[in-house]
């Protein structure tokens, strides 16, 4: 739920370098309503990206997803 997201949210940022962090975090969220991307995972990516910021700031506009036990697979297309 955390790790997982994380990833895709990390994921989505590099390979889309020019898409609106904040966008990508929304899509991450319409998607999924239990994302919840890991803080320490991103802050790390958005340093090697060199994303200033941006990517720390998406998620935590995104807030803490609902509760759960587990996830639920998503997916979010790439721009």
């Amino acid at each position: 739920v955390s790790r997982s997201t994380a990833a895709a949210f990390i994921s989505a940022c590099a390979l889309s370098p020019q898409r609106d962090e904040i966008e990508i975090a929304h899509a991450i969220r319409r998607a999924s309503p239990t994302a919840t991307p890991n803080p320490r995972l991103v802050a790390v990516a958005d340093s090697m990206l060199g994303r200033n910021g941006r990517m720390v700031t998406a998620i935590e506009k995104i807030g803490r997803g609902e509760e759960c036990i587990e996830g639920v697979p998503f997916g979010i297309e790439l721009h």
